[in-house]
């Protein structure tokens, strides 16, 4: 352990590193103060949840009508103060919620999505079934009243699109810069210092590979942990989900009138606060699959900066991979790929992502790139063992 240890060091004593974190950091928190404008109309969400409950219900819709009447009653021709209006707009929104959700047809919308990707055969089979369970999961969140509950009003404020997209997004990609970097240096350390002779010329030498795996492994999970800590810590100190976090994220109210104009709808009953931890853990695996392919390429070429650019050629080519392939059922294959993942992190694990729609699309795409991981880590370790040391 203290050898993986000393090997996670040489990473995060790295002043390049270390500037990048920072840097990231900052531009997270700047990204999140320019929209901290909007947080006193964002607080209305959650007066409306602590007074009528986190649920909508016709009881509570009524209690909220008479309040609002009873307010404009006593403005006596005065001017109606914001928060008022505010509250009106969410009676609004939330009284039309089942007229709005009736007029959705997933057949209608599976029909139209197979013909925009012009799928056909087995594919297109595949996702009108899949729209079929989509269909009968909306129709049991219907019944339940699960999307009934306060939310940030989703067509104003887009706080979903804003922390998942705008947000996330970025985190993503600054992570995946930090792990490839902090990574290459781990397992290439020696040999661009030129201490790779005296090191690995002896049997435990080669050993040491495993432990800068695992040091990979862990200064991935260490970096990603301090980016998402400074980041998210920092968001939900601007923005006040304190009486949100047991609000379903299949929300009517998070209707952000995007994605076609579909609203969002998770194929579980996740609410805001389990959406989020599933998402942060997936960022986890991503990032930890994605440190051990670096890994593989680096005891390949035993170069940082090769392993930094052909791991970029990789990652471009994946996400560029099904723009290319010839036939439907190639590009269903093609887009359970780790690239493809990363695009749209306000869409995992909801019905709402177009060709990456499948319940199984998250499981599936990252149990199979771990298998894929797994076997590149375990093929370059056995070949390191064996190969001459130059």
């Amino acid at each position: 352990m203290r050898v993986i240890i000393y090997e996670c060091k040489k990473a995060f004593r790295s002043p390049i590193l270390i500037a990048l974190l920072v840097l990231f950091c900052a531009f997270n928190i700047y990204v999140i103060w320019n929209e901290s404008y909007r947080t006193d109309e964002l607080k209305i969400a959650g007066q409306l949840a602590e007074t009528y409950g986190i649920r909508i219900t016709d009881e509570s819709l009524r209690q909220l009508e008479a309040d609002l009447r009873t307010g404009m009653a006593e403005r006596h021709g005065k001017p109606v103060p914001a928060e008022l209006q505010l509250k009106g707009m969410y009676w609004q929104i939330a009284r039309n919620i089942d007229s709005e959700y009736e007029k959705i047809d997933w057949n209608e919308i599976a029909n139209v999505e197979i013909a925009k990707y012009r799928l056909s055969g087995r594919v297109a089979d595949m996702f009108k079934s899949e729209y079929g369970k989509l269909s009968q999961r909306f129709e049991a969140m219907k019944e339940q009243d699960e999307h009934k509950t306060w939310f940030f009003a989703g067509k104003p404020y887009r706080m979903h699109g804003f922390l998942f997209a705008s947000v996330f997004r970025p985190i993503l990609y600054e992570a995946l810069i930090l792990v490839v970097l902090a990574t290459a240096l781990i397992a290439n350390y020696e040999f661009e210092n030129k201490t790779y002779l005296v090191t690995y010329s002896t049997r435990r030498g080669r050993l040491l590979m495993k432990d800068k795996l695992a040091a990979s492994l862990l200064t991935a999970t260490g970096m990603l942990t301090v980016l998402l800590a400074v980041t998210l810590g920092f968001y939900f100190s601007v923005f006040d989900y304190s009486r949100l976090w047991g609000s379903s994220i299949s929300s009517a109210l998070n209707w952000e009138y995007s994605l076609d104009d579909l609203p969002y709808v998770s194929w579980w009953n996740l609410s805001f606060a389990g959406y989020l931890l599933c998402s942060v853990l997936l960022v986890y695996l991503c990032m930890l699959l994605l440190s051990g392919i670096v890994f593989f390429l680096s005891v390949w070429v035993k170069n940082s900066y090769f392993a930094f650019f052909l791991f970029a050629a990789f990652f471009v080519s994946a996400l560029l991979l099904p723009s290319f392939v010839p036939s439907p059922l190639l590009l269903f294959i093609a887009v359970h790929n780790l690239s493809v993942l990363f695009m749209n992190p306000h869409v995992w694990f909801m019905g709402n992502g177009g060709l990456t729609m499948f319940q199984s699309y998250e499981p599936v795409t990252v149990g199979s790139w771990t298998i894929i991981t797994a076997a590149l880590c375990m093929f370059s370790l056995r070949r390191f063992q064996k190969q001459e040391i130059h």
